[in-house]
């Protein structure tokens, strides 16, 4: 039996119930220690993902419209995805930079990172800034991606954010983390 105890909750019997190529699923029985509850939790172990904030020499932001499973419906987005066993991130984006759209950057850095939802998940996002990007190619799609590509001033990129538009949250919080980073105002 696994027991560990953290800021006051005991974690026991924690196992997994669910194994996929994407994520497992874990379960726990925690107890916290102040009320004396007890509860079942589940844990999403997910690789850790990227995404890129990728410039242009001229400034603009590249964006990415793809389908979704998970709302059912096209979302613009910026290029990201999982980061492999052994990949670092920043190494993570550029590749997925080139395999969404074409574009190889000639300076990236590592602007922030996140954690998408810890009450159930245990990865982390980092957020990649992309600078100089240049197409030098074709994209080369996974199996199950279709990706249009296109370059938005970044004054377009703020009214889709105003208008709701951009709604994947951690593509909003990606350029959130440009935007402090930069100190652009929309």
């Amino acid at each position: 039996m696994n027991t560990t105890a953290v800021s006051g909750f005991q974690v026991t019997d924690e196992h997994l119930v669910f194994d996929s190529p994407l994520f497992r699923i874990q379960a726990a029985s925690v107890l916290c220690r102040r009320s004396g509850d007890a509860q079942r939790f589940y844990r999403f172990r997910c690789a850790d993902w990227v995404n890129v904030v990728a410039l242009t020499p001229d400034g603009k932001i590249i964006l990415i419209r793809q389908w979704r499973y998970g709302s059912g419906a096209e979302e613009i987005e910026i290029p990201g995805g999982t980061i492999d066993a052994g990949e670092e991130p920043i190494a993570a984006g550029c590749r997925e930079l080139r395999e969404e759209t074409g574009y190889v950057g000639r300076h990236a850095e590592l602007i922030g990172t996140v954690h998408p939802n810890p009450a159930i998940q245990s990865n982390t996002t980092y957020t990649v800034l992309v600078r100089d990007a240049v197409a030098e190619g074709r994209p080369r799609f996974d199996g199950m991606e279709d990706i249009s590509c296109w370059l938005a001033e970044q004054a377009e990129v703020w009214r889709l954010v105003d208008s709701g538009a951009i709604r994947h949250g951690l593509v909003l919080n990606a350029l959130l983390f440009y935007q402090r980073r930069c100190r652009l105002s929309g």
